[in-house]
């Protein structure tokens, strides 16, 4: 009986490839393993701060202010949890090959400038109040992603940040901040 040269455990095309020198071809699994890494982290973040949110009234009910945080937190974490094992348990080469594609081609200052802005949202949201600074935020995040309608997007903006204000307020009873306006 003639010996298989596929390897009975891999299914094909998810080992190692040879390279054109012959040596099997090496995948980096560091950014994929820091990407699970902090998504888990931020995961297990977020449902610590699920538990400080304020809801005597309402305890975990679903029409209360921690069962949506609770629900996307679990979900954060588990996907997490999935994500690291198909690296480093069961190394999906696929998956690392796509990453490194990915990693090559990506214009870094980009998400630099979109986490940048995340977290001036974060800072000014109390300053500026939700309506306002989610107006701002999603006008400069439409400007920087290529956008040439600047004035579409502040209305976009301001329609995104006064109905999901709303909706928060009055029908999951979560008050975000109104800012200096009371808005």
């Amino acid at each position: 009986m003639a010996a298989s040269t596929s390897d009975p455990v891999r299914p094909e095309g998810s080992g190692p490839s040879a390279s054109p020198a012959g040596s099997p071809e090496r995948v980096a699994w560091t950014g994929p393993r820091v990407v699970g890494l902090v998504l888990l982290a931020l995961g297990v973040l977020a449902l610590i701060a699920t538990f400080d949110i304020p809801s005597a009234r309402d305890g975990w009910a679903i029409r209360g202010p921690r069962f949506s945080p609770l629900v996307a937190s679990i979900a954060l974490i588990l996907l997490a949890i999935v994500f690291l094992v198909r690296t480093v348990v069961r190394p999906d080469v696929e998956l690392a090959r796509y990453a490194a594609a990915e990693a090559e081609t990506t214009h870094w200052p980009t998400p630099a400038a979109l986490l940048g802005l995340l977290v001036g949202y974060a800072l000014l949201l109390e300053a500026l109040g939700y309506a306002l600074a989610t107006t701002i935020f999603v006008w400069l995040t439409a400007w920087l992603l290529g956008s040439d309608k600047p004035g579409r997007d502040a209305v976009m903006g301001l329609v995104l940040g006064v109905v999901a204000g709303y909706a928060f307020s009055h029908w999951l009873n979560v008050r975000l901040p109104s800012g200096p306006w009371g808005v």
